[in-house]
């Protein structure tokens, strides 16, 4: 089954070398294109570096019979591995070696490159085949340039090839998401948590959750919704109050649950589409305040510190007028001297 994973381009290139290799004990794939592209554009815009995509197969079950459940978790959308992944499952190396080759031209001639290209062919089927080898030595600059004027000769005729732009083995500081666990041992903290979230007993697992919310660690969005389609109730509600704590969230992995005849997992997942919904904020805002249960209305009102008050007056009339008296005194407590005396 095809997954992807965004990361860049510094880092695709070591990928390609070194495989997958966990950080914060895990390595993370999606079956949305489009999430692992958001993801690596907002890696490389830490890196001031360009986004790449890489498109994997990967054979879960094989991996579930290799390595065990406590160690490879998926959920709609999402994949955890909490192992090395070797660079053999990657199906684009193609589009790698041309985006490479454009860095190491500067863009003078990249236009005309293609994947398609013949050179590039060659190029990716040699990197591939030294990476299947199992060699532990890196491929040397001096082998990439020979390469590099055989096969494109056209691109580097008036090209100088410095050394330094064909290796691969970067700086750490650019290496983001890929840092061999040996050089960056896994905090005990984050290993309990891990270890939490794939325990048999749901208290376990909502543990793992709370434990990663304390520690703000960067990957929690994705372990929440992982847990989203948990077999447990309680951990479900747990994975979608959390993403409310999230700095990031994707309205649409949340959306469905808006729709649940659970009162508690709706009233997270609305209080969660009223934080992570942009533009529809609003609208999930009005639909937590108009719900038939208080506490979907609760736990919408308990975000209503995060709007402007001046912008979203129906918003604060809707709490303003609640027959839940917590939500009136919220509303009444926010709107004090913003001009809402007629409305209250």
């Amino acid at each position: 089954m095809n997954f992807y994973h965004g990361t860049t381009l510094q880092n695709a290139i070591k990928i390609a070398e070194m495989g997958f290799l966990p950080r914060k004990g895990v390595v993370w794939f999606t079956t949305s294109k489009h999430r692992a592209e958001r993801r690596a554009k907002q890696k490389a815009r830490k890196v001031a570096s360009s986004p790449f995509v890489f498109t994997c197969d990967i054979n879960v079950q094989n991996l579930y019979s290799r390595l065990g459940k406590h160690l490879v978790m998926r959920s709609k959308g999402f994949l955890a591995i909490r192992r090395r992944v070797p660079p053999t499952v990657i199906l684009n190396s193609s589009e790698l070696i041309t985006k490479w080759v454009s860095q190491i031209l500067q863009g003078e001639s990249y236009e005309s490159i293609s994947p398609d290209h013949p050179g590039i062919d060659r190029l990716s089927r040699w990197v591939e085949n030294r990476m299947n080898a199992g060699t532990d030595k890196a491929i040397r600059p001096k082998e990439l340039s020979q390469r590099l004027q055989q096969w494109l000769p056209d691109f580097f005729r008036r090209i100088k090839i410095i050394p330094k732009d064909l290796r691969f083995d970067y700086s750490p500081e650019l290496v983001e998401f890929e840092i061999d666990p040996s050089l960056e041992p896994v905090d005990s903290r984050e290993e309990n948590a891990l270890d939490a979230l794939t325990h048999a007993k749901p208290k376990r697992r909502i543990r793992g959750l709370e434990l990663l919310a304390q520690l703000e660690h960067e990957d929690l969005y994705d372990w929440c919704t992982l847990l989203l389609l948990d077999e447990s109730v309680e951990v479900r509600i747990a994975a979608l109050q959390t993403i409310v704590q999230c700095d990031e969230g994707d309205p649409e992995a949340i959306r469905p649950f808006a729709e649940s005849e659970n009162k508690r997992i709706r009233a997270a997942a609305i209080a969660a589409l009223a934080k992570h919904s942009t533009e529809d904020a609003p609208r999930w805002f009005e639909r937590g305040l108009k719900d038939r249960e208080a506490c979907v209305r609760l736990e919408t009102a308990s975000l209503l510190p995060t709007l402007e008050i001046s912008q979203h007056r129906r918003i604060f009339e809707l709490a303003l007028y609640d027959p839940n008296p917590s939500i009136k005194h919220l509303a009444e407590k926010l709107t004090v001297g913003k001009g809402y005396a007629d409305a209250r």
